[in-house]
């Protein structure tokens, strides 16, 4: 899994300034085009590497789902060095995944994007604690010393202000993504994601206890696909992106009905060269089923975006003091309008 936690995917690197420039340049294009028979050729730009965290999109590859709804769709991974907004509000892609916090802030330095289905409807960002010394509330970390993430550090003071707690009650203590510091005793809590580090941990033994920032208001979708406003507007393109959303619902729902063959998946093929652990890569898939699929997704289909969750979302984005005067406009819910039209039995 990545060791990035989505509260803070490219949120910190200085390249906002890049995702702006590309925004109000004209786009190179809309990251699709049309073939002779039909068919429209598009790109998907992942966050991160090929591996469980897009085994949907990969299913949905592999089975032929996109081909069927009219799109030759190329996925492309992405890494720690990738920042997807540029690449989208380019047209180098048609659609990207990153977080709704990081997209907000490349709308509000000028980027033309539009949230249009979101996959993870809870946020797995979590505090992790040994479970022989565990932290079981957020209140609990009064008094202790928390290991996080510099980029990550504004969303834990948010979330801790929000909740009636001092920040300043809490020591803050530098780490990066590798909670060794945990295990070594240098903190007594740790900023991780929840089908990551403590999935690491298990594997070598050690047992954890995790409470997730969501429980405590903070409604950050993950893993949203976005767009761009010119995309959006084109009858044709829109259909492509019907056809990539419908696609990628299906085998995500795929993925979490037998989420050991969509990990077997992502070893044997797409994430091959990447030297996944199966073990792990089966635990990782089995922890995102929560993730992905909620009450909201049983009334809604997968990758809603309900009003309550946009709202949700907004509030989170306030808190954060993501810059912008309407931030629900973000969202543009018509492409999954159009995908459920006729129902969520896709």
């Amino acid at each position: 899994m990545s060791p990035r936690s989505l509260m803070s995917r490219n949120g910190s690197r200085g390249l906002l300034a890049v995702v702006a420039t590309a925004g109000l340049l004209a786009a190179c294009g809309s990251g699709s085009s049309d073939s002779a028979d039909g068919t429209s050729s598009a790109t998907l730009q992942l966050g991160w590497i090929a591996n469980v965290e897009n085994a949907g999109p990969y299913t949905a590859l592999d089975k032929g789902y996109y081909e069927a709804e009219g799109v030759d769709l190329t996925i492309t991974p992405g890494g720690p060095s990738t920042t997807v907004e540029p690449l989208v509000a380019s047209g180098k892609a048609l659609v990207g995944l990153s977080s709704v916090d990081v997209v907000a802030r490349a709308v509000a330095e000028g980027a033309p994007l539009k949230i249009i289905a979101a996959t993870l409807q809870t946020n797995p960002t979590s505090i992790m604690s040994l479970a022989d010394n565990p932290v079981n509330t957020l209140a609990d970390l009064k008094g202790k010393k928390l290991c996080s993430q510099t980029s990550g550090q504004s969303v834990i003071n948010a979330v801790l202000t929000a909740n009636d707690i001092d920040p300043d009650d809490v020591t803050m203590v530098p780490a990066d993504y590798d909670p060794a510091p945990l295990v070594a005793g240098d903190c007594d809590a740790f900023v991780s994601v929840l089908n990551n580090q403590p999935l690491t941990l298990k594997a070598q033994g050690v047992e954890t206890k995790t409470f997730t920032l969501s429980d405590y208001g903070y409604n950050a979708w993950g893993n949203v696909l976005f767009t761009t406003d010119e995309a959006l507007a084109d009858d044709d393109t829109r259909k492509t992106l019907e056809g990539i959303v419908k696609g990628t619902a299906k085998g995500w729902s795929d993925a979490i009905a037998d989420t050991d063959a969509a990990a077997q998946l992502m070893v044997d093929g797409p994430g091959k060269d990447q030297n996944l652990d199966l073990d792990q890569q089966k635990l990782a898939m089995a922890s995102f089923v929560d993730l992905i699929q909620t009450d909201e997704t049983e009334t809604n289909g997968l990758l809603t975006m309900s009003a309550d969750g946009i709202k949700g979302n907004v509030e989170t984005m306030q808190q954060l003091d993501v810059p912008g005067d309407d931030l629900s406009s973000l969202f543009d819910t018509s492409i999954l309008d159009a995908v459920y039209a006729d129902g969520t039995d896709l």
